[in-house]
């Protein structure tokens, strides 16, 4: 993807309204962004071509890595180029005139549900859905007042619902970090905050994943931030999921990262984009 390139196309997961829309408004607000269904949808609309960019969301504050985004880009076909972090209001929404205390079933991502475990352990029967405005979108067509949505407050205003509860994350500071994904990395450019995501399987042997990222102290590259993931298929085996800082191409880090693969397993970039800057919290 050329700078100079203006897309013309973004997808993302779900119904309009849901969080990831909003994240995709934010990084390509001069594009109508469009719902591409699910984040296999999402993979798949960039993958042959129908959509340039697609959006999803790969990590939250409280209930962290979000396992579906990373199973998609895991062998780095589709790059990451972009990210933003917006935060999260989860309201409660429910049809008007129902009330909170008489909502039986929530519906929401599961996600999202993690993110509000101290409201739902009130006692609520919880319920999945693809994506949070999806939830809203359910409770709304059932039309019964004893379902409710975990979901935006827009979501919750573009299907009719009332808000029963205003923020109901278990914290304050719940956040959630969204990539862009494309089929043609992004070129590197000196005078950028780069960040790199990587996908590292270390060998079996003690101490294997200190011996893997060494170099990047040695060659002064700043991890930003571990995660560590089991391997689908493989029981009781993990992968890391690292940012560092910079691009993959930029010199320095190419050094680095030819060190740490030669003592990985399997060592994958997953894109290099520019960093976003954290919201404030609420």
């Amino acid at each position: 993807m050329s700078e100079l390139h203006l897309p013309t196309s973004v997808v993302y997961p779900g119904s309009a309204g849901s969080y990831t829309s909003e994240a995709a408004e934010r990084l390509y607000p001069t594009i109508e962004a469009t719902s591409a269904g699910s984040f296999a949808g999402v993979f798949a609309a960039v993958h042959d071509g129908s959509a340039e960019l697609g959006v999803l969301p790969i990590e939250n504050t409280l209930a962290g890595i979000v396992a579906d985004t990373c199973n998609l880009i895991a062998d780095g076909t589709l790059p990451i180029v972009a990210e933003t972090i917006i935060h999260i209001p989860h309201c409660l929404a429910g049809l008007p005139g129902s009330t909170t205390a008489g909502v039986v079933r929530i519906h929401s991502h599961p996600v999202a549900l993690a993110q509000c475990r101290v409201f739902l352990d009130r006692g609520f029967e919880e319920i999945g859905a693809s994506t949070t405005a999806d939830a809203a979108r359910i409770v709304a067509e059932h039309g019964d007042p004893t379902w409710a949505a975990i979901a935006s407050p827009t979501a919750a205003r573009r299907y009719g619902l009332e808000i029963l509860e205003s923020d109901i994350s278990d914290h304050p500071e719940n956040m959630t970090r969204f990539v862009a994904i494309a089929r043609t990395p992004l070129a590197y450019t000196e005078g950028v905050a780069w960040k790199t995501a990587l996908r590292l399987v270390t060998g079996h042997q003690p101490g294997a994943l200190h011996d893997a990222i060494e170099p990047l102290r040695y060659h002064k590259v700043n991890m930003v931030s571990l995660h560590s993931r089991p391997i689908p298929g493989e029981p009781w085996r993990y992968q890391f999921l690292i940012d560092i800082e910079g691009h993959q191409d930029d010199p320095a880090i190419v050094r680095a990262l030819d060190d740490v693969r030669s003592r990985s397993a399997v060592l994958v970039c997953l894109g290099s984009f520019m960093a976003a800057e954290h919201p404030d919290a609420p």
